[in-house]
């Protein structure tokens, strides 16, 4: 007879392999591979809400020490209506899960991040003011609602503005410190991409998607 201890491996492996951490993809993008005065190159831009026109480029920056030189993108159109947010939308990947975040220059427009979106009338927008002051919004078949509000010690000329997203709970930071929770209530896999609503140029850096699967 065979000792049973033959089989206590395979038993071990059995009991380890549920506790295997989830894959998870990591997609970079800094710019300073782009084309100078051209659109950001993997993005589709687009106007979610209100009417206004919007012009994103890339631009040269190596006075405002940007977190990856030479370069960083901007929507450079600052005569928009309030209400309307422009949006560069990352191509090929879909989140649910994971973390996002962006380096966003302190100045007037508001800016953020795009998250799980489904389509142009469905998704998450997480934007922060000058002042520091953030919010989450859902918008859901067009209409849209806020989830949370808050504000952070925004205070450099780069703020890293990260969201991570397990399931219905979203965790917002800045530079690192968590400034706000919120709860998605639909939480669907989507794209997601750079974002600002209403007047005022607004500029990025370091976009990094971290996708678990």
């Amino acid at each position: 007879m065979r000792s049973p201890r033959v089989f206590a491996p395979a038993i071990l492996l059995c009991a380890i392999a549920p506790l295997a951490a989830p894959a998870q993809e990591r997609i970079r993008n800094h710019f300073d591979f782009d084309k100078g005065f051209g659109q950001p190159g993997y993005f589709e831009l687009a106007v979610l809400t209100g009417e206004g026109k919007a012009n994103w480029m890339v631009l040269p920056d190596t006075e405002h020490n940007p977190p990856s030189t030479p370069n960083q993108v901007t929507q450079t159109e600052n005569e928009r209506p309030a209400g309307s947010v422009a949006a560069a939308i990352r191509r090929t990947y879909v989140l649910r899960d994971g973390t996002v975040s962006v380096a966003v220059k302190r100045q007037a427009g508001i800016a953020g991040l795009l998250l799980r979106m489904a389509g142009e009338k469905d998704y998450l927008l997480v934007l922060m003011a000058q002042d520091g002051s953030l919010e989450v919004t859902a918008t859901r078949g067009g209409v849209s609602a806020s989830l949370a509000k808050g504000r952070a010690a925004a205070e450099r000329e780069w703020n890293v503005l990260s969201v991570a997203l397990a399931g219905p709970s979203l965790k917002v930071s800045v530079n690192g410190v968590p400034v706000l929770e919120a709860i998605d209530p639909a939480p669907n896999a989507g794209r997601a991409g750079l974002a600002t609503q209403g007047p005022g140029a607004a500029s990025f850096d370091e976009f990094v998607l971290e996708i678990k699967e």
